[in-house]
């Protein structure tokens, strides 16, 4: 069931979902508290029971305005078992901070392949040089946390583009499968992922406006990537991304 606007109370539902995630920030890296938990089941629930799309009800006045949008680094909580001890605090963010940088990429590429052969009204800019242009702006101007804080407004303004494309993704795996994740990750996979929630956003660089809400619950296995996430998640997206040319 497919949505836009504010459509059959789903502006509520999303605002709830929106809510809960605020809590924890994604960063709930203490994971496997009651908490975390709790939340993570919430949103499952909440994303079966409405639609998963928002576009903005003014999306036409943007499209062809904006030629050019940026995909940035995906920020990536990945629950661990506390108990277990498998994982240091500094592997997790390493593990976290790569992946979202993979998943960055794997979506860049999709996106990529459809502008090549003239499916979008925007390009798309080298992610290459979107991270080079973070990582300066980070060691001249400004703190990780400062960076955290900026508007997505500001975040344009430093890229040069018109929009960017953000997201989110939280992995759940089973208890006490820490070193297995530690080990598959090495060679490339999510590890022995159980439930993955992504969501993927467009911002406008005006004035940070939210044009464009992609959510989406993906189950994993023992052999889910980075990759294969990704493409189960462009597979829904591409058929509702607002940049499409129209037929």
């Amino acid at each position: 069931m497919k949505h836009n606007g504010h459509k059959n109370g789903q502006l509520p539902m999303l605002a709830l979902a929106s809510y809960l995630m605020a809590i924890g920030d994604f960063k709930m890296r203490r994971v496997g508290t009651p908490c975390s938990v709790l939340i993570l089941l919430v949103l499952t629930v909440l994303m079966s029971a409405c639609a998963s799309i928002y576009t903005a009800p003014d999306f036409g006045s943007y499209k062809f305005a904006h030629s050019k949008i940026a995909i940035l680094p995906f920020d990536v909580t990945i629950e661990t078992n506390p108990e277990s001890g498998d994982l240091s605090a500094r592997d997790l963010q390493e593990m976290e901070k790569e992946q979202g940088e993979t998943f960055q990429r794997v979506i860049y590429t999709q996106f990529l392949h459809g502008q090549q052969r003239g499916r979008y009204t925007v390009e798309f800019q080298d992610i290459d040089k979107t991270n080079t242009l973070l990582s300066r702006e980070l060691e001249t101007n400004t703190t990780p946390e400062e960076l955290t804080a900026l508007t997505k407004a500001e975040i344009c303004k430093i890229l040069d583009v018109d929009a960017v494309i953000g997201g989110n993704m939280l992995l759940s795996r089973p208890i006490g499968t820490d070193r297995a994740m530690a080990s598959r990750f090495l060679i490339g996979l999510v590890g022995n992922t159980n439930k993955a929630f992504i969501r993927m956003s467009i911002y406008e660089g005006d004035e940070s406006k939210l044009l464009w809400n992609y959510e989406h619950v993906a189950k994993g296995g023992l052999l889910s990537s980075p990759e294969s996430v990704a493409r189960a998640v462009m597979k829904g997206a591409a058929r509702t991304f607002p940049y499409k040319q129209q037929n």
